[in-house]
C-alpha cells in the first residue's frame, strides 16, 4: 500500500515497522471534600514540577546529542508549562467544582487544544499538539504510571509509526535502533519536524491513519524527500529504493567535501550563498553548511516565542550574539513581520476577513511605533557589534520606507543622546514581495542600500493564490512568467541604481531554479542552511554566460 504526506526530513529507510502506542488513560471525575482540596491541587503542583524536571532533563539529552540549537524549542514548552490559562484555570477548576486533579486538568487541556487547533493558523495548530504530549505527560504523573516507551525492546531496523511523534520520542531515535518514523499528523513547522532534521532522521507526518493500517514487523519504505510511504514492498520496489538510498547518501558525503570551495561558476562569476534563521542558535548549523552569512534572520521569533513583549536589552542580546558568532560575514536582519499566519500573544490585531492582505510585517509596526522603535533602537546598538544589515518586509509603496527611515533618524538621536554607539551608516534595506514595489522598484532603489526579493509572497499576491489553501495550490506556480519577469526587472533596474538584490524566498533553495536565477543576476542567493551545499554544486558545475542565454531565451523584462 502507498501513503502519501508531507515530507518533513529527507532521507530513504528501509525497514520494519513498529507500532508506538501510548495507552490511552480512563480519567473518571471524583468528588473531593473540603478539607482535601489543598492537598489535590498540591498534587496536581507536583506533576507540573516533576514534568519541568522531564523537559530540563530531555534539553540537556538534546544539547548533548547534537548541540544548543534545538534546545531552543523546549523553551515553548516550559512557557507551555507555566500558562496561566493551562494551569491556574486547572486549579480553578478543582477549587470551584471540588474535582479531582486530573480530571480538572482534562478539561482544561481540551478547551486550551480545542482552541488552537480551531485557528486558522498552522503554527499555533502545531503548538496544540505540542500541548497534548505535554498533558499526557503530566497526566501520567498524576496517575503515577510509567508511560515511557522501552527504546532498547524496540528491534533494530525500524520505523516507528505513531499517531504522534514528541521531540524527546525523536531524541531517543538517535541513540537506539529506529531509523526512520511516520506519523496521522504533523507538518514542517513542527518541533519534532526541525528535530528530526537536525537529527537527519528520514520522516512522514500528515498520513492520517496510518497507524491504524499497518502492523508492528510489516516490511515499509520511507522517503523524507517525497512524502511517500510504502508498505509490503515487493523486490523490485526493495531493489530500486536501495539504489536511491545509496545515491541519496553519495550525494550526501560528495557535498560535504563542498562546504569549504568557493561558490563560484567555471566561468568566474560568484554568488554568495546564505542561511535563512529564526534563532540564534542555528548559527553553528549555518556555519557548519558553508553559509556565506546570515541573509535572512526572522526577528519575529523572538516575539512569538514570548509571552511578553520583549525589552531593548533583550533584543539587543540576541541580534549581538548573532553578529558577533558570524563575524567577519555580514547578517541581514528583518524587522518583525506579524500578522497573516504568525501571532505574538501580547500584540492585538484587528479582526480582519483576510489577515494575509491586512495589518501585518511593516504595516504593523507602523501602528505600534513605540514597539517598533524599540526594536530599531536594539538594531541600531548591535549594528556596532559586527555586520549587521537591516531589511524591512512587505514594503507597498516608497512612502512606507520614508516613514521607516525617520523612525530610524528619531531612535539615532535618542541613542546619541544617551551615549550608546552605533553604526552611523547601518546598510539599510527593503523586502520585494508586493507586485506594487515590483513595479515601482526604481522609486524604493533610491531610498535605500539593497533589496530581498521575498518569492513567498510574491507569488501569492501576483498570482493571487493562497499559499497555504489546498484547493488552489496548483496555482502556486513560481515558474510562471509573470513571476519571472518582475523578478528580472526588479534586478534590471536595481543594478542601473547601483543597489544589490538577493533572494531569500523558497525559490533560492530550490535546485530547479538555481541557473535562472544565477542568470537573471541574483547577487545573493539566502536558504536554509541544509539546502546549501546542493546550490553550490549546481553553481560550481555551470557556465554564467550560458545561464544569462537560457534566461534570455524565455524571460524579457517588461520593458
Amino acid at each position: 500500500m502507498i501513503f502519501k504526506g508531507i515530507p518533513v526530513s529527507p532521507g530513504i529507510a528501509i525497514g520494519k515497522v513498529f507500532v508506538m502506542e501510548k495507552e490511552a488513560k480512563n480519567i473518571h471525575k471524583r468528588s473531593v471534600p473540603q478539607n482535601e482540596i489543598k492537598s489535590e491541587v498540591a498534587r496536581f503542583r507536583k506533576a507540573i514540577v516533576e514534568t519541568k524536571r522531564d523537559i530540563i532533563e530531555i534539553e540537556k539529552k538534546v544539547k548533548r546529542e547534537i548541540g544548543s540549537k534545538p534546545s531552543q524549542i523546549f523553551e515553548g514548552y516550559r512557557m507551555f508549562l507555566n500558562d496561566k490559562v493551562l494551569i491556574s484555570e486547572t486549579e480553578d477548576i478543582i477549587r470551584k467544582q471540588n474535582v479531582n486533579a486530573e480530571f480538572a486538568f482534562s478539561m482544561q487541556l481540551k478547551k486550551v487544544i480545542s482552541d488552537l487547533s480551531a485557528l486558522k493558523n498552522d503554527y499555533l495548530k502545531e503548538r496544540a499538539r505540542d500541548i497534548a504530549e505535554l498533558g499526557h505527560r503530566i497526566m501520567a504523573h498524576l496517575l503515577s504510571c510509567d508511560d515511557e516507551i522501552k527504546w532498547d525492546e524496540i528491534p533494530s531496523d525500524s520505523v516507528v509509526v505513531a499517531h504522534n511523534i514528541t521531540p524527546a520520542d525523536t531524541t531517543n531515535m538517535k541513540s537506539n535502533a529506529v531509523i526512520s518514523f511516520v506519523t496521522d499528523v504533523g507538518g514542517k513547522t513542527s518541533h519534532t519536524a526541525i528535530l528530526a532534521r537536525s537529527l537527519e532522521i528520514p520522516a512522514v507526518t500528515g498520513l492520517r491513519n496510518i497507524s491504524s493500517n499497518v502492523r508492528t514487523g510489516q516490511p515499509i519504505i520511507v522517503d523524507g524527500a517525497s512524502g511517500i510511504v510504502i508498505t509490503d514492498p515487493d523486490e523490485e520496489t526493495v531493489i530500486n529504493y536501495k539504489r536511491e538510498r545509496k545515491k541519496f547518501l553519495d550525494e550526501k558525503n560528495s557535498l560535504r567535501r563542498l562546504i569549504e570551495m568557493p561558490t563560484v561558476t567555471t566561468d568566474g562569476r560568484n554568488i554568495s550563498l546564505m542561511a535563512n534563521i529564526e534563532i540564534p542558535e542555528e548559527i553553528p548549523t549555518a556555519l557548519a553548511y558553508g553559509a556565506e552569512g546570515i541573509g535572512l534572520y526572522r526577528s519575529e521569533y523572538i516575539f512569538i516565542n514570548s509571552d511578553r513583549l520583549p525589552t531593548e536589552d533583550e533584543q539587543y542580546e540576541k541580534y549581538a550574539s548573532v553578529c558577533r558568532k558570524m563575524l567577519p560575514h555580514s547578517v541581514i536582519i528583518r524587522t518583525f513581520d506579524i500578522g497573516a499566519d504568525k501571532m505574538a500573544k501580547f500584540i492585538e490585531l484587528p479582526e480582519e476577513p483576510n489577515p494575509i492582505m491586512g495589518t501585518r510585517a511593516v504595516r504593523l509596526s507602523l501602528k505600534l511605533p513605540e514597539v517598533f522603535k524599540t526594536q530599531i533602537r536594539a538594531l541600531l546598538r548591535a549594528s556596532e557589534i559586527g555586520n549587521l544589515k537591516v531589511m524591512i518586509p512587505m514594503i507597498t509603496n516608497v512612502l512606507e520606507i520614508k516613514k521607516v527611515k525617520m523612525l530610524f533618524e528619531e531612535a539615532k538621536r535618542e541613542l546619541k543622546d544617551e551615549g550608546k554607539p552605533f553604526n552611523e551608516n547601518l546598510p539599510f534595506g527593503a523586502m520585494i514581495e508586493i507586485p506594487s514595489a515590483a513595479l515601482t522598484v526604481d522609486l524604493i532603489a533610491r531610498e535605500v542600500d539593497f533589496l530581498s526579493i521575498g518569492t513567498n509572497d510574491l507569488i501569492q499576491y501576483t498570482l493571487a493564490v493562497d499559499r497555504v489553501n489546498e484547493n488552489v495550490g496548483y496555482l502556486y506556480e513560481p515558474m510562471n512568467l509573470s513571476i519571472l519577469r518582475l523578478i528580472k526587472w526588479v534586478v534590471i533596474v536595481a543594478h542601473q541604481l547601483g543597489k544589490p538584490v538577493s533572494m531569500c524566498g523558497e525559490m533560492a533553495s530550490d535546485p530547479s531554479f538555481t541557473k535562472i536565477l544565477v542568470g537573471m543576476d541574483l547577487d545573493e542567493l539566502s536558504m536554509s542552511s541544509i539546502a546549501i551545499p546542493k546550490i553550490k554544486k549546481i553553481i560550481r558545475t555551470m557556465r554564467y554566460k550560458e545561464a544569462k542565454e537560457f534566461v534570455r531565451d524565455f524571460v524579457s523584462p517588461l520593458v
